[in-house]
Order: C-alpha cells, then sequence, then structure tokens
C-alpha cells in the first residue's frame, strides 16, 4: 500500500509540472504609442504582468512632449511601473512651444511680400501659406471694396484719389495665431496702354444673316487678356447683319459720331405703301470723357438686316405712335472700363472693349459676336447646350465656341474683373426692371455676395454668376444659360431645384406645379398629361383650345412648331365638327410665352381690329405703340374667352393684356403672371452667355392723342375679369358657369 501511494504521488507531481507554462508561451499584450504628430515610436510585446518599457520621448516641431497618458482626454498620466495585463493604447500630450511658433509665423510673415505684384495689377498674390514654416495665412481687408479678402483689387475709377488698404494677414501655427497688417497704396486707373495685337479669325455660325468670315484685329493691355477692337473695323466686318455702308463716320478730336438714316415705308388702312419717311440716328463716342451718348436708345435698332426667318410673315405694321424719350449717356468710367485711341503704325485706331462693343451694337437684336480666346464667332439667340451631336445649327454653334485653349485654366485677373463689372453694366443700362426695383446701381445690390465668387477661380465665378442670375435677379426673364470658356466644355450649371431661384420665381414654380399635377390627373389617358389640341364642352356650344406657347417655324425647321398653323388647322377642325360653335376658350393657364409674331398671328384669329402693342423703355423714358394688322381672317362671330392662371407669362400674358385692353377677349382665371419685357442675350468677358429682361417693356396705354396718354407696364401680371381658380381651370362645369356669369353682364 505504501509502494502504491508513493506512486500515485509522484505521477499528481509529474501532472503538475506538465501543466506549467514555459516562460516563451506566456500570454503576451500589445502596448501601442499614438503620438498626435510627434515622431513614430515603436509599438512593444509586453508578457501578461511584466512591465512596458519607458521609450525615449518623441518629438514634434514646436511642441514639447508631456508625457504618455491612457485616455483621449490626456487626463489620466500613465506609470510606466504598472504592470500590463491587457492590449494597451498610451496618447502622447503635448503643449506648445509658444516662443518658438510665435518665431516660426514671424519668419512667415517676414517673408511675404506685396511689393512683387505692382498695385496696378487686378489681383494681388495673397499666400495662404508660409514659404518658410507654411503657417496657415488668412486675410482680411480694411476696405473690401478696393481690395477683397482673396487679393482681387476693384480699382478706383479714374480721375479719383487713390487709396490705401491695410491688408491684415492672420498666420496660424498650431495653437497659435497672430496677425500682421500690410499697407497697399492702390492708385486710381489709369489709361490702358496698348502693347500687343493679333489677327483673329470671325466665323458667321447662324444662317439667320449672311456675314462673310473675316479677320479682326485685336488689341492687348500689357500682360492684359482683355481683348480691344476697333469699333468701326468691328461693325464693318458685321455687315450682313447690320447695313455698315449707311453708316457715317465724323472724326473730331477725341470724338467719334456715328450717324445714319433709317426710312420707313408709309402704309394705309389697307396695308397699302402710300410713300416712305425717314428718322436720322446719331451717336457720340467721347474717347475723352469715356462716354457713348445717343438721342434715343432706338440707335441700336434702326440698322439690322431682317433674319432669314420671317418673324412678322403675315403681319402688316400700319402706324406708330412715338413719344421720344431722353437723350441718354453710358458712362464707362464708373465701372473702369476705358475708350481707346490708338495709334497703330499710321493708322488711328478707335477702341473698345470688344464686349461692350458687342452688347452695344449686337446684343438687343438677339445676334451676338462670341469670343472664346482664340477667336471671334456670330452666333443667333441662345446656342444649344443640350445638343451634344452637333446635329443642329445652335448645337454646332454651342460646340464651336466652347474649344478654347484656355479650357480648365483660371480666369486671367483682369478678365476676371472686367466681367464683373460688365456684368454690373449691363444691369444698371439694360436691365428693364432695375428702376421698377428701385435699385441705383447693381454694385450696392451685389456686394454682399460678391466675394464669394470674386476669387480668381474660375469655378467660383461661374458658380457666382449663375446665383446672380436665377436668385438674385428673381426674374423668370432672366436666364443662365452656359459658363465661360475657361470652363471645359463639358461642365455645366443647370436649374435642378426651386432652392436655386429667387421667392418670386419659387411662388411661380409653386403654381406651375399645381397646373401640371392637375393636367396629371384630368388627362392620365393623354400623351404627357397634358389637354387636348381642343375639346367640346356644353353639348358642343362651347370650345376649349389648349395653348401651350408661340412658336415660328424656322428656316432650319420649316416643319417644326408654328402656332399660326396650329391656330388655323385647329379652328378648321372645330367648325367642321360644329359649325354653330358659340363660345371659343383659349386655354393659356399653361402657357408660360414665345415668338411675338407669332402670338400677334394667332389675335388675328380673333379680331379684325389693328392689335395695339404698346412698349415703354424705363431709361430714356420713351414710349411707342404699333398698330399690326393680320393677314388672317378672324372669326368674330363666336365670343372669345382667355383662361388664365400664374402660369400665363410673357407673351401669353402679353395676349391677356391685349384681348382685355382692346375688348374682343374675356379674361377668366387667375391673375397672371407678367413678364412685360422682351429679353437680351448678354455675353460677359469670361464668356459667360445669358439674358435677362431687356428696356422693351411691354405695356398698355391710356387716354387720347387730345388730353395726352399714360402707359402702365404690364409686368405684375393681368387682373381677370371673372375668377376662376386654379384647380377648376380644367372643369367643365366650372368653365360654363363662368362663361353664362360674362355673357349675362353683357
Amino acid at each position: 500500500m505504501k509502494l502504491r501511494k508513493i506512486v500515485l504521488l509522484l505521477a499528481f507531481v509529474l501532472l503538475l509540472v506538465s501543466c506549467t507554462p514555459k516562460e516563451s508561451e506566456k500570454t503576451s499584450f500589445t502596448v501601442t504609442f499614438e503620438v498626435a504628430g510627434g515622431s513614430l515610436v515603436t509599438e512593444q510585446s509586453v508578457v501578461d504582468g511584466e512591465k512596458a518599457i519607458e521609450p525615449e520621448d518623441p518629438t514634434r516641431i514646436t511642441y514639447l512632449f508631456d508625457g504618455w497618458y491612457t485616455d483621449l482626454n490626456l487626463t489620466s498620466l500613465f506609470d510606466f511601473e504598472t504592470p500590463i495585463t491587457g492590449n494597451i493604447k498610451l496618447y502622447a500630450k503635448w503643449s506648445a512651444d509658444v516662443a518658438l511658433q510665435t518665431a516660426y509665423m514671424d519668419a512667415d510673415a517676414a517673408a511675404i511680400s506685396l511689393a512683387d505684384t505692382p498695385v496696378t495689377a487686378s489681383k494681388l498674390n495673397l499666400p495662404i501659406k508660409g514659404t518658410v514654416n507654411d503657417s496657415g495665412i488668412t486675410w482680411s481687408s480694411s476696405n473690401p471694396a478696393i481690395i477683397n479678402r482673396h487679393g482681387v483689387v476693384f480699382h478706383p475709377t479714374m480721375g479719383e484719389d487713390d487709396v490705401t488698404v491695410t491688408l491684415t494677414a492672420k498666420l496660424t501655427y498650431g495653437l497659435q495665431q497672430k496677425f500682421f497688417d500690410f499697407e497697399v497704396v492702390v492708385p486710381a486707373k489709369t489709361d490702358v496702354i496698348i502693347d500687343d495685337s493679333v489677327e483673329l479669325p470671325f466665323t458667321n455660325l447662324t444662317s439667320e444673316f449672311t456675314v462673310a468670315d473675316a479677320n479682326l484685329t485685336t488689341y492687348f493691355a500689357e500682360d492684359g487678356a482683355l481683348p480691344y477692337v476697333d469699333f468701326m473695323e468691328f461693325l464693318s466686318i458685321l455687315e450682313g447683319f447690320l447695313y455698315f455702308d449707311d453708316f457715317e463716320f465724323t472724326i473730331n478730336g477725341d470724338s467719334v459720331t456715328v450717324y445714319y438714316q433709317a426710312e420707313y415705308d408709309i402704309e394705309d388702312d389697307q396695308g397699302n405703301v402710300t410713300g416712305t419717311e425717314t428718322e436720322d440716328f446719331y451717336l457720340t463716342i467721347d474717347f475723352e470723357e469715356n462716354t457713348v451718348t445717343m438721342d434715343t436708345l432706338s440707335f441700336f435698332e434702326g440698322y439690322i438686316y431682317e433674319t432669314a426667318t420671317d418673324y412678322g410673315a403675315g403681319i402688316t405694321y400700319l402706324e406708330t405712335y412715338y413719344e421720344e424719350g431722353e437723350s441718354v449717356t453710358l458712362e464707362l468710367t464708373p465701372y473702369r472700363f476705358d475708350l481707346v485711341i490708338h495709334q497703330d503704325g499710321l493708322e488711328t485706331k478707335y477702341l473698345f472693349p470688344f464686349h461692350i462693343a458687342n452688347l452695344l451694337f449686337t446684343g438687343g437684336s438677339y445676334y451676338n459676336v462670341y469670343y472664346n480666346g482664340n477667336g471671334y464667332s456670330g452666333i443667333y439667340a441662345f446656342p444649344d447646350t443640350d445638343d451634344a451631336t452637333g446635329e443642329t445649327e445652335d448645337g454646332r454653334a454651342y460646340n464651336a465656341i466652347k474649344v478654347s485653349s484656355l479650357n480648365g485654366t483660371d480666369i486671367s485677373p483682369d478678365v476676371l474683373v472686367a466681367t464683373y463689372d460688365l456684368l454690373v453694366f449691363s444691369l444698371d443700362y439694360f436691365f428693364g426692371l432695375k428702376s421698377q426695383r428701385g435699385i441705383d446701381t447693381y454694385y450696392n445690390t451685389l456686394t454682399s455676395t460678391r466675394d464669394s465668387y470674386m476669387t480668381g477661380k474660375t469655378r467660383d465665378l461661374s458658380n457666382g454668376i449663375f446665383n446672380v442670375v436665377n436668385k438674385t435677379l428673381d426674374d423668370l426673364h432672366s436666364s443662365y444659360h452656359f459658363p465661360g470658356y475657361y470652363e471645359v466644355p463639358s461642365f455645366k450649371l443647370a436649374l435642378e431645384t426651386v432652392a436655386q431661384v429667387g421667392p418670386t420665381v419659387r411662388s411661380w414654380y409653386d403654381v406651375l406645379f399645381d397646373v401640371q399635377d392637375l393636367f396629371a390627373t384630368t388627362y392620365p389617358q393623354n400623351a404627357d398629361n397634358i389637354p387636348p389640341d381642343y375639346r367640346f364642352i356644353d353639348g358642343g356650344k362651347t370650345a376649349v383650345i389648349y395653348l401651350d406657347g408661340f412658336y415660328t417655324a424656322t428656316v432650319e425647321d420649316p416643319d417644326g412648331d408654328d402656332s399660326h398653323r396650329f391656330m388655323r388647322e385647329t379652328m378648321d377642325a372645330i367648325m367642321l365638327e360644329n359649325r354653330n360653335v358659340e363660345n371659343i376658350v383659349v386655354d393659356l393657364s399653361f402657357n408660360t410665352g414665345g415668338n411675338l409674331g407669332a402670338l400677334i398671328r394667332v389675335l388675328g384669329f380673333m379680331t379684325e381690329q389693328p392689335i395695339e402693342m404698346s412698349y415703354m423703355n424705363p431709361t430714356d423714358k420713351s414710349n411707342v405703340t404699333y398698330f399690326a394688322d393680320v393677314d388672317t381672317v378672324a372669326y368674330t362671330d363666336v365670343n372669345w374667352f382667355f383662361i388664365t392662371s400664374r402660369v400665363t407669362f410673357s407673351a401669353a400674358n402679353l395676349m391677356t393684356s391685349i384681348g382685355q385692353h382692346m375688348g374682343f377677349a374675356t379674361i377668366i382665371g387667375t391673375k397672371s403672371g407678367g413678364g412685360a419685357s422682351s429679353i437680351i442675350p448678354v455675353v460677359l468677358p469670361d464668356g459667360t452667355f445669358f439674358h435677362m429682361s431687356s428696356l422693351n417693356v411691354l405695356s398698355y396705354r391710356v387716354g387720347n392723342e387730345v388730353d395726352g396718354y399714360e402707359y402702365f407696364s404690364i409686368e405684375d401680371g393681368i387682373t381677370p375679369d371673372y375668377v376662376l381658380p386654379v384647380a377648376d381651370t380644367q372643369n367643365s362645369a366650372k368653365i360654363i358657369e363662368v362663361i353664362e356669369l360674362a355673357l349675362a353682364d353683357e
């Protein structure tokens, strides 16, 4: 028995020995070191229960090492005498070496030299990183109107005093900040000195005018990219768009007078030409005073050829009533533009900034000359940004003008400032709603957002002008078409949500969406959920015609949409189906406008009276009334009604006004959406293309020739004769109810 116990005890001891791990088989844990920007510290593997080895202190430039902590908040200092019983991460704590960081910022500040950039430049080089120690730098200006925080310089205009601006650089290094002031003297703008010239090609890209390809001498100031052209040479290459031979140029010292005489046919009430009358137009350009003066802004209308597409086909203009306005002087100095007399060899050149010449002499006609840094192109209306295939004339024009050697580059500083200045110049002199909105100059209006896009970066400028056109102008007749030639051709900006527009336009879209929803509910079986071209209600007594716009077939697309053809075919169909129809309702509740020539031809189906159209010009204060006879037999034995809504806009708004004012139509619905101005395309120096409300403000007049007339803009819409809510515009019973009420009141 004793022997057995000994054997069993030995076996138990052997078992215990076999179960005790070797030193190399003990559990190990990892100690890692988070250096928070300091030099690397190698992680350690520590056996369970043993202690980590305290490493050498890490280093970090301009910081002092304060020890290792066990938590991210750096509140618990780690004791390296503590046994390691699990994986652990230790965090380095640092405190700034204030003296050294301050010295680093001082060195970066000392390296800033604004004197390296002439104060005559359009942009100063304001660094955003220190060149010695990489301090972060942000800037502010004591006078953002002269130099903004991005270093863009807006020189005082010619003749004003020099301005001293304090630019403050906030340098940041680590947790330290320090401010440094730099004084910069910005002189008033001086005369432009032309330094270079080059021959650039001009190519006409539209079939609406026959203009020969040519070369145009283009001039540049030293280190500048803004093009200048001799305005007489510019006009000469546009023969075929304008009657250049009709111009007479008289040079008197620093002044050039442009004269032409326009001839008009005199027609009787039947449209027969009984004679002609002439009108003299003068424009004076003072190169010393930097002004362009004319008796009337109509100067820019009388020398232009007719388009190939006959937008006035079937229309005879009978008589015109005209109230002369005031002479207008366009002052270029406040907008930092210069008219330059330049001696080119033996020739004296009278130079305009190209984009000023284009805006004045061509833009109001829908024809524009587009400069893209490599040449010039003649374009009509709005080249199509959606036709990437280039199968249409608009698509081909768009593809041609958008390709430039400057694609994808940052905008030249002088072009940047000129783009902003021409934007303001265009709005101040040619935006038809400026006076109605009580605006003195758009410099004041745009100043609050200007620095967000006047940075020197092309993309910032594109986005900024997009927002100005769509949101700041807050006008349905103002639209952004495409960014300039510094952008790559594939880059586009488009409206996608109502958040991108102003409150007035947004409220219009709210009604538009309501009408669309109404159509979708009422006509789910129809293509695009829109009403049929026409329908009968009230047992055939009343016909309703759906008219969504005003279109004229073009030379390029003669079979395209044409409102006159639509009305003729629709009226034929209605009369064929029911010759005894008594009432015809034209549904304009979803009509957003279109071509005025098409509108007049549509009205020819409704009245034999000459169509009366009036305009007022808020800049030169002139008023004009035209009378147009339409070569169409009107249906005067029916009662005409127009259905309107807030969506009824522009030409549709005008149709509403004419029908009500002339008395041949009864308006039922809600107040129309307004839109009194025709539109004017604008090309900015960076190539941005947009359009806006022009100075031709559609109106109606009240009065007579003896007592005089008063003109009223239709910008704010037309109040209906009888109310028909938007929700009822497709409700036959409600339409009949309003018609019966209107007829009972006659």
